[in-house]
């Protein structure tokens, strides 16, 4: 992974005495002053803000130590609003300190970002980079659908740490479909067991976008879909016309953001490397040669466990290997990853099914790779299925099909 790496704010032109700051805060609230004089003329409060964004982005770039370093505190209290005109900065400046500011000030603002505030969910900063998305041909338990290809993430987003467990879901939804739970199809395997962080299943793909709007108006965004059309089976969505509005608001990973957070920089079949073992995560044991007979690897446990009780990977990702399968937002399709584009590929325009990635509790280590792919006809419900939700607060990926 080729990333660039988060850095504080510090001096980069020269450093600014006490007399230097207070004449620079001043100017801060003189042009504030300006601000507020502006709204009385009649201006808009949308129009001021992008305004003062806008002169708080060039101030990154101000002879004075002390003008740069209040420009990225103002960034960072205003927050998402600032994202686009960083960006934007970071694209097309020719001022390396702004460059170098616009891009550290980014980064700290979505690190506030990584918490609803509603539910508690948490999400972790994954940054921008290019990775080798597929397998290797001599990978052990490979399938055609897997070719390796360079993949470029343009811009940094932030994914949940854990799969959505069903304490979330039934907050934000008002119910809790899973098979895993007291009363459910499944209850006899989690006997005594409080399952309110044990993952959500039995949702369609349709119910995961419902989710993320819901969860989006919950914490104030904008939701990223609209759904029209619905049609539904007693709670769950069994389908509806799917479109993208491009919000601030949670959404489901594309594929090629689901492996490259899966991966962290790594390369192997798995991103704890190449075995597995007991303890690593939640997936079928094989059946290994064992004294006179044969034994399985770990023990069969036959049902989803807890997110969060096996080690995270480098981004501090839990669970994306095994537990259960999660919806991705791309459609499936068998050749895609020999004619995807190299930068944000998010999946062919059509289809009839929707990826789901990281296997489950349900199949064996082979199925649970990074880069294992799988699918489901959006309408289908199972208790190996569920899903985590990312976000990106600014300039979301421009995705094009829709169901």
């Amino acid at each position: 992974m080729q990333a660039l790496q988060s850095r504080r704010c510090r001096p980069g032109k020269e450093a600014g005495m006490h007399g230097r700051f207070l004449r620079g805060s001043g100017l801060a609230l003189l042009m504030l002053a300006a601000s507020v004089a502006g709204m009385l003329r009649g201006q808009s409060g949308e129009d001021q803000t992008s305004q003062r964004i806008g002169e708080l982005v060039k101030q990154l770039g101000a002879d004075k130590y002390a003008q740069r370093e209040a420009a990225c505190r103002e960034l960072e209290r205003i927050g998402e609003l600032a994202l686009p005109a960083l960006q934007d900065a970071l694209k097309n400046s020719d001022d390396l300190e702004i460059v170098r500011r616009a891009r550290d000030t980014s980064l700290a603002i979505l690190k506030q970002a990584c918490k609803s505030h509603s539910t508690g969910l948490e999400l972790a900063l994954v940054k921008e980079g290019e990775f080798l998305m597929g397998s290797p041909d001599a990978e052990i338990g490979r399938r055609a659908d897997e070719v390796q290809h360079r993949v470029r993430i343009t811009r940094p987003f932030l994914l949940g740490i854990h799969e959505v467990q069903q304490r979330q879901y039934e907050q934000v939804m008002r119910h809790n479909p899973s098979a895993f739970k007291t009363g459910g199809v499944n209850h006899a395997k989690i006997v005594g067991q409080a399952t309110g962080e044990f993952p959500v299943e039995l949702v369609s793909w349709y119910d995961a976008i419902e989710f993320c709007n819901r969860l989006s108006q919950l914490d104030g965004f904008q939701p990223y879909y609209k759904l029209a059309d619905v049609q539904r089976q007693q709670e769950s969505i069994s389908a509806a016309h799917v479109s993208v509005l491009g919000g601030n608001g949670y959404r489901l990973p594309t594929e090629a953001e689901w492996e490259y957070a899966c991966r962290a920089a790594t390369t192997s079949p798995f991103n704890f490397g190449q075995t597995t073992r007991e303890g690593l995560f939640n997936a079928k044991p094989m059946v290994v040669a064992s004294g006179y007979g044969s034994s399985l690897k770990w023990p069969d446990l036959g049902r989803t466990v807890r997110t969060g009780i096996y080690p995270p990977n480098g981004l501090g990702l839990f669970d994306m290997h095994g537990n259960v399968a999660e919806w991705c937002w791309d459609y499936y399709g068998k050749d895609y990853h020999g004619e995807a584009p190299a930068e944000d590929p998010t999946g062919p325009d059509r289809g009839d099914h929707r990826v789901q990635r990281g296997g489950s509790w349900l199949v064996s280590e082979a199925s649970c790779r990074s880069a294992s792919r799988l699918f489901h006809a959006p309408s289908e419900r199972k208790d190996y299925a569920g899903f985590r939700v990312a976000r990106t607060p600014a300039r979301p990926p421009q995705i094009r099909n829709q169901d």
